[in-house]
């Protein structure tokens, strides 16, 4: 007897959310591998295999004119692992290393959630949440990434503590690590002291608050275990706040408008966390001041924003999370559509095979944009000149100079900052770029041979008043010499985008 076609499966709630969070984690790493060079990024391959290099990571500033202070380089293992990565794998290794560091912040998010017991879908929103209001620090491979990774996972050892007070242990061996990654240790340290400070008014056992208490001192002293030791804490109490009126990331959030909607997007998933753990009387006390510290802290200083959002999702999401608690769906009431299994399958094929082929693409250039950088001509113009000297360089264009014009060329400013220079070092090449009347005294100071500035600063059109010819004249940035020189005329010829190193 003849039976017929078989009947199609149905296709479950289930099937469709493992199906789209496949493609959509496809998406995801496509956005993540999507990754522009940071005008610091020369610097800090070349400072990793100068330390590499010289087996030490006590070096002399070789590449400045203008340094005038010890070189206090409080971002060394990062530096060190960036120019691992690189010298193995080119930009390929260097995206690698930020995706690992990505993996690992949200790795401890995941966590967190699970750890709540919270469904895929809360799970997925926290998730992309993170990844939102994380984007604008974790888009470029910096040794930031490193403290977001960190900042996570002591969080994670913090919520941890509460179920077992040997999980606090683990603090300690984070920050001993931390300390030589980047600076960003002392929003760790801060959160360990307020988070041991609250619970002391907790009605928590005696011996419980002075674990917490010991831990968080010693996880703040091994902090010492650097190459600069009590150094180190002194140079960033001396340094932290010093001039950064010209550094974006370091304003308050509103003078960035996308910035201020980010953080008012992470106020907002805390003050709802807030308001539901309130209502449901399982407010946690340490942790609702450590996300207030964190929110005061970002508003205040953009550059605090990740870590703002971090601490929300992780410690106030899982209120939020637990709404999206419902009853499971049997698995006897899936549709039975017969073409919803095809249709979906297809979409989440094709969403994830677009997301691999921009993935591909990514994997292996870090895009340099020529809003922030120099032309490609404009190094190998000094280059073939075969200059020698000194150059008096806008603060964007210093370690790029760097990594192109070493050892010929000494910069006046790079990325290092409060590393090598005083805040009068930084304030006088602050006012040399916006304070033209400023220009003559100060280039007499300095004696340069070459100057590169942004053709936009109205001190770069001054200059030709002074006697300081074009050596080279682009669209965005002009190079400048004294003397009988003759101007190299510029022609690109470039096609399609630059990947670091360039030029």
């Amino acid at each position: 007897m003849f039976a017929g076609p078989e009947p199609v499966r149905s296709i479950t709630p289930q099937h469709v959310r493992l199906l789209l969070r496949i493609a959509c984690a496809a998406v995801l790493i496509a956005v993540l591998t999507q990754t522009r060079a940071d005008p610091d990024l020369f610097g800090h391959v070349r400072f990793g295999h100068d330390i590499v290099a010289a087996r030490s990571v006590h070096l002399d500033d070789r590449y400045s004119f203008t340094s005038d202070r010890p070189w206090i380089n409080h971002e060394w293992l990062s530096e060190v692992a960036m120019y691992g990565v690189y010298n193995a794998g080119g930009a390929a290794g260097l995206i690698a290393l930020k995706l690992s560091l990505l993996a690992l912040m949200l790795g401890a998010v995941t966590l967190m959630s699970r750890r709540h017991g919270l469904p895929d879908a809360a799970q997925d929103f926290l998730l992309g949440f993170a990844v939102i209001c994380t984007f604008p620090q974790g888009h470029p491979i910096r040794p930031q990434l490193f403290s977001l990774a960190l900042f996570a996972w002591l969080l994670f050892v913090l919520s941890s503590a509460r179920r077992s007070r040997r999980a606090l242990l683990w603090s300690i061996p984070i920050m001993a690590i931390w300390v030589n990654l980047h600076g960003g240790w002392l929003v760790g340290a801060g959160t360990l002291a307020v988070w041991a400070g609250v619970d002391l008014c907790s009605g928590r056992p005696l011996r419980d608050k002075a674990i917490a208490i010991g831990v968080a001192l010693a996880a703040t002293a091994v902090t010492l275990a650097n190459p600069y030791g009590l150094q180190m804490w002194r140079f960033l109490q001396e340094t932290v706040g010093l001039g950064r009126e010209a550094v974006t990331e370091w304003q308050p959030v509103f003078h960035v408008g996308v910035l201020f909607g980010l953080w008012a997007m992470v106020a907002a998933l805390a003050i709802a966390g807030l308001v539901i753990a309130v209502n449901r009387r399982a407010i946690d006390l340490p942790e609702s001041v450590v996300v207030l510290m964190l929110a005061v802290g970002s508003f205040r200083v953009s550059r605090l924003l990740a870590f703002f959002a971090i601490g929300a999702v992780m410690l106030l999401g899982p209120e939020i999370g637990g709404l999206f608690r419902r009853r499971a769906p049997s698995e006897s009431r899936g549709t039975t559509v017969r073409w919803a299994p095809a249709a979906v399958l297809a979409f989440a094929l094709i969403l994830a095979g677009m997301a691999v082929r921009v993935s591909a693409r990514n994997a292996s250039c870090i895009r340099i944009e020529d809003s922030v950088f120099p032309e490609a001509e404009a190094a190998s113009v000094l280059t073939e000149l075969g200059a020698r000297g000194r150059m008096l360089t806008y603060f964007d264009y210093g370690e790029y100079a760097i990594w192109y014009l070493t050892p010929d060329i000494r910069v006046s400013i790079d990325g290092r900052r409060e590393t090598v220079y005083s805040d009068s070092a930084i304030q006088r090449q602050l006012r040399f770029y916006y304070e033209p009347s400023d220009r003559r005294e100060i280039v007499k100071t300095l004696q340069p041979d070459y100057i590169w500035m942004p053709s936009s600063l109205e001190v770069t059109k001054d200059l030709a008043a002074d006697g300081w010819k074009p050596v080279f004249s682009g669209p965005r940035t002009v190079i400048l010499a004294r003397g009988n020189v003759q101007e190299r005329p510029y022609s690109s010829n470039r096609v399609g985008s630059r990947c670091f190193p360039g030029p």
